[in-house]
């Protein structure tokens, strides 16, 4: 009974183990079965956004309401505490992760096979390690020079326009998902708002503000820098971060990652910025990404660096806005994944496209520690660009906060037409125009 317990990938780790080695595992205590209704919604949303050819095939899906926001959090926090708590008791080291209705356990491989005895013990799987899309840092001087004083990302995507009459991010919280943040750094003084590091179970690291790497660095100077060197870097300068230490040096498990989640859900933040692309579909994303956005949060992520024919999880979940990534003429960078899919989600299967829309992601000069900055490519600063243009939208529009579907409506269906009418597989629905979707939801007051 025990063994049939035990998922492959969890044995697979087992017997790379050592046989006093504490190991990291997920522990699962009921089925993955969301409201059926719920489901079938939003399975519809996903089936009309795919075969959208026009603008108004999309703006018409900004008066649909799915979610419940922060009272579906908090009863879904409450109902999974309780079904959780003797497995929670009973195992060596454990950490509740709500937002994945899972419970991440810590201990020897004889103490986790001891676990998977306890009657509410329904599955013990892997805890799966993710990192950073792959990405190239080039010398500064080799990127395009500042238009009208903006990077050129931040003015290809319209943000000085859309600071003009539309706010510049004020009032919105950014729950940025990275390998920290430096900030010192003279752009991004006073922009961290809240700062937590993560183990590999998920539990919170006592740490003061720092980058493990330089990646986070850099997509907080997009998301939200100030001006640098005479330069504005970030798309929305007035947001604030809640900025997750969750892939020390490049890399993290899905606890450590998932704990981040719902710690800057928790924070308040109105969307998440997750600079994860692990190649292929990946279902363990299904439920965090849809627990977040049923909850009022808006999911951004890269669509991954493997180039046409290929998408990364979490950006191909059906739910997330996945990003991929444009050069400055802008054409689709040949290393932006994208690609159709037909996954089983949540027992039902479903097609859709890849990525959602693309924005800048070549060359795009954005702060490192240290205080300097540098020119990084890949899908990374594109979903950073995003990140920043939902901060602007629900900024000029406050009604927006709380309504991811309403916000990932706007985005994508005043996103710059390119290639294919409606969705294709390199662009999306286009590329990413902030001054636009701020001017559409002036509109919808």
């Amino acid at each position: 009974m025990t063994e049939g317990k035990l998922s492959d990938g969890f044995r697979r780790h087992v017997a790379r183990a050592g046989e006093d080695e504490v190991i990291t595992a997920l522990v699962r205590t009921t089925p993955l079965e969301p409201g059926r209704e719920t489901l079938r919604r939003l399975r519809a949303m996903t089936e009309g956004e795919r075969l959208a050819t026009a603008r108004a095939e999309l703006l018409c899906l900004v008066t649909e309401r799915y979610g419940h926001g922060e009272a579906f959090r908090k009863n879904l926090r409450d109902e999974l505490r309780e079904r959780q708590a003797r497995v929670l008791a009973a195992a060596p080291e454990a950490y509740g992760l709500w937002l994945a209705d899972a419970v991440a356990v810590s201990g020897t491989p004889a103490e986790l096979a001891d676990l998977a005895r306890h009657e509410d013990v329904l599955r013990v799987e892997a805890n799966p390690v993710f990192r950073i899309p792959e990405f190239a840092q080039t010398p500064i001087e080799h990127a395009p020079g500042p238009v009208d004083g903006s990077a050129w990302g931040v003015a290809g995507v319209g943000a000085p326009e859309a600071w003009g009459g539309f706010g510049r991010g004020d009032g919105v919280l950014v729950g940025h998902l990275d390998t920290g943040v430096d900030d010192t750094h003279p752009a991004l003084a006073g922009k961290v708002a809240a700062f937590q590091e993560f183990d590999a179970l998920g539990a919170q690291v006592v740490s003061t503000p720092h980058d493990s790497d330089a990646h986070g660095t850099h997509t907080a100077g997009t998301i939200a820098g100030r001006t640098a060197r005479g330069v504005n870097i970030g798309v929305a300068p007035g947001t604030r971060l809640a900025s997750a230490l969750v892939l020390p040096g490049g890399s993290g498990t899905f606890a450590q990652i998932v704990a981040g989640m719902q710690w800057a859900v928790d924070e308040g933040a109105h969307v998440l910025g997750l600079s994860v692309a692990a190649p292929g579909y990946h279902p363990i994303w299904n439920l965090p990404v849809l627990n977040a956005v049923l909850g009022g949060v808006a999911v951004v992520a890269a669509i991954g660096t493997g180039g046409q024919g290929d998408s990364a999880g979490p950006g191909n979940d059906p739910l997330a806005i996945g990003v991929g990534a444009t050069d400055p003429g802008g054409l689709a960078a040949a290393f932006s994944g994208g690609g159709l899919l037909s996954p089983a989600w949540f027992g039902h299967r479903i097609r859709y496209g890849k990525p959602d829309l693309s924005a800048p992601g070549a060359r795009i000069v954005s702060a490192v520690p240290g205080g300097g900055l540098a020119a990084v490519t890949g899908t990374s600063p594109a979903a950073a660009h995003t990140v920043g243009a939902v901060a602007l939208l629900q900024s000029g529009m406050p009604a927006l906060k709380g309504d991811p579907f309403a916000t990932r409506a706007i985005l994508l269906g005043t996103a710059r037409r390119c290639g294919e009418a409606g969705k294709d597989q390199r662009f999306g629905f286009g590329r990413l125009d902030a001054y636009a979707a701020a001017r559409q939801a002036a509109a919808f007051r």
